[in-house]
């Protein structure tokens, strides 16, 4: 276990949401809240980092009482409300209610790149933008208006795969080649621009740094392999238990841990015992 006692360090808590924060079947967050709390009066900010949309990631922070940063889209963009930083990040643009840092490719562009490649090349698949709500519902398991904000992406596509294995290593090597990424989820391939929730957190961290003389560690969870470059460059890596996947494999990290419970218990489980550590060591 790491030792995280110095008082000259600031820890950030990167966490991911479907089947980490949120139960894998119920998306409840209930056993998780009163660690939540915990870390938000102790000043440790829980930055929420998904492959979900802004307006899911609104609404989600309403229901953690979460005031932090937040990133969306599987790393590429970075929200952070107004005013949460002494002043506004240098690269960062802005809106009325955020300061956004944007990593990632725009959906517009990544559209542009599928309409091409369909024409040359077919689509086995089917995208959210040409998807109704019905289509997403019946893919996804949301409810309609969940699925509505599910496909108000700014800055990926996610594609139901319905072509073979080769088919889709095919259309994977074309869209790196037009300078683009993809990520398997645990439903969809994912195709973005060249980012990741890692990068993104990355760059989340320096931008807290530029602010105090404190030295920032970071904490990250997750429960899936799209959670692995997030938890590649965490001091501590915390696998959350799925009950619908074996653990992802992470080998050689100085300081993992895999919870034994499942879902937010094991998330709040393992939050407890780094920090039950840490203050056995002050």
């Amino acid at each position: 276990m790491t030792k995280i006692a110095r008082q000259d360090i600031q820890w950030l808590i990167a966490s991911d949401l479907d089947g980490t924060l949120l139960d894998h079947f119920s998306y409840s967050h209930q056993p998780a809240d009163a660690t939540l709390e915990k870390l938000e009066s102790s000043g440790v900010p829980v930055i929420l980092n998904s492959s979900k949309t802004r307006d899911e990631m609104v609404a989600l922070r309403g229901a953690l009482n979460n005031r932090h940063p937040f990133i969306v889209e599987n790393g590429s963009a970075i929200f952070i409300p107004k005013g949460y930083f002494p002043h506004k990040p240098e690269l960062a643009r802005e809106d009325a209610e955020y300061w956004i840092l944007e990593p990632g490719a725009r959906r517009a562009d990544i559209l542009a790149f599928l309409r091409q490649d369909s024409e040359a090349h077919g689509a086995p698949y089917l995208n959210f933008a040409a998807a109704s709500t019905k289509d997403i519902v019946d893919a996804t398991g949301l409810t309609r208006i969940e699925a509505k904000k599910a496909n108000q992406r700014n800055y990926s596509e996610p594609l139901l795969w319905q072509g073979d294995e080769s088919q889709k290593q095919a259309f994977v090597a074309r869209a790196n080649a037009a300078g683009f990424a993809t990520l398997q989820g645990g439903r969809f391939l994912h195709v973005l621009g060249q980012t990741d929730k890692g990068r993104a957190t990355q760059l989340l961290k320096k931008t807290y740094q530029q602010y105090t003389d404190r030295e920032y560690r970071l904490i990250a969870s997750g429960d899936g392999p799209n959670d692995l470059d997030m938890l590649k460059v965490a001091d501590v890596a915390v696998i959350v238990r799925s009950p619908a996947h074996p653990p992802p494999s992470l080998p050689h990290h100085p300081s993992l841990i895999v919870t034994r419970e499942t879902g937010p218990k094991g998330w709040a489980e393992a939050i407890k015992d780094i920090f039950a550590t840490d203050a056995t060591h002050s």
